[in-house]
């Protein structure tokens, strides 16, 4: 991996991400003491639907709230080692460092939307939630994207701003019932920010599998195979639906970018290890198989305790967001013969 030197600390992007995560949670507390944020959805004493009791004061669900600080330490480590790095031609994390700061700054927004939808229960927080999971969501399977159809590091970003602001205003309308009524119609499709974020985990799977496929000599049509059975699999067993049809749709669009990515020229990407793409991946599942049991209602609800199955989901996700890290840092593109 990429050498690293010694530099003054807070460097400037560690020092920036501190200054914005600070003014957020300042913004966040001045906001519930002026009494700003709109009617919360529980109240102080009752059971939230994700089976903390909620508390009177600053935060709502004090565990649920607290843990999603894991994401902004796990975004402020990769500013801090995104300082010290060394510029290389490794990879595109490695060539700039405007890569893993967009990266970093995706981690950060998963936790302090989520951090602001715990902590009020409104539907302004739900909007920032949703919001920091899917500009995440979207950055991972972009990038490797990128590699397969030779998009540079500013197509990348444009592409990564133009769907990030074309989801989240379709979101937006979702919960609007100021547009003409439109908010209210757009409401009966509930499924829409699951949905998105379901096909993003799939699609990512697939190009990370097809890539490792690339010097196997399986037939196309087994590699089709190999490519769309773990994210199906990973959608049957773990997906929230509100509709049967959303599982099928799900699973037809994982065999459709399956057959669409199979026979695309691949990108020669060599890894020491799997160890940390794995280890973010198991991660990540074991959140996905316990976080049905945080929610009220569950055999598994404490609501008085201090140990939360849905704090416990943000801790994993948030180890599984550092571990995609080091597996992208740790990466080496090899050029074809044709483009030496």
């Amino acid at each position: 991996m990429e050498e690293e030197r010694e530099a003054t600390f807070p460097g400037p992007r560690l020092l920036v991400g501190s200054i914005i995560s600070i003014a957020f949670l300042s913004l966040y507390s001045l906001l519930v003491v002026l009494d700003v944020w709109p009617e919360a959805s529980a109240l102080p004493g009752e059971v939230t639907n994700w089976c903390e009791r909620a508390a009177d004061g600053l935060i709502l669900e004090p565990v649920n709230t607290v843990t999603n600080l894991a994401f902004v330490v796990v975004g402020l480590l990769i500013l801090h080692r995104t300082d010290l790095q060394k510029i290389s031609d490794v990879n595109s994390f490695t060539r700039n460092k405007s890569m893993s700061t967009v990266y970093a700054g995706s981690v950060m927004a998963i936790g302090l939307g989520s951090f602001a939808m715990h902590g009020t229960k409104t539907e302004i927080g739900s909007f920032l939630d949703w919001g920091g999971m899917l500009v995440f969501i979207f950055f991972p399977p972009l990038y490797r994207l990128k590699d397969f159809l030779g998009w540079s590091d500013d197509a990348l970003f444009r592409n990564h701003i133009i769907l990030s602001i074309l989801v989240l205003g379709l979101e937006l309308l979702q919960n609007s019932d100021d547009i003409l009524g439109v908010g209210d119609g757009l409401r009966r499709f509930g499924w829409f920010n699951g949905f998105v974020w379901a096909v993003m985990i799939g699609f990512w799977i697939i190009l990370e599998i097809r890539i490792g496929l690339e010097r196997t000599d399986f037939s196309s049509n087994l590699r089709l195979i190999i490519m769309s059975a773990p994210p199906i699999a990973l959608a049957l067993g773990t997906y929230a639906y509100s509709h049967p049809w959303e599982i099928y749709l799900l699973c037809a669009m994982f065999v459709l970018i399956s057959v669409l990515i199979n026979d695309l020229k691949t990108p020669r990407i060599e890894r020491d290890s799997q160890k940390w793409v794995l280890l973010g991946t198991s991660s990540f599942i074991l959140g996905m198989l316990v976080w049905p049991y945080g929610k009220e209602g569950s055999a598994y609800c404490n609501p008085d305790s201090i140990l939360q199955i849905h704090g416990l989901w943000h801790l994993l996700c948030a180890f599984a967001t550092w571990c995609f890290y080091i597996h992208f840092m740790s990466e080496r593109i090899i050029q074809s013969d044709d483009e030496e």
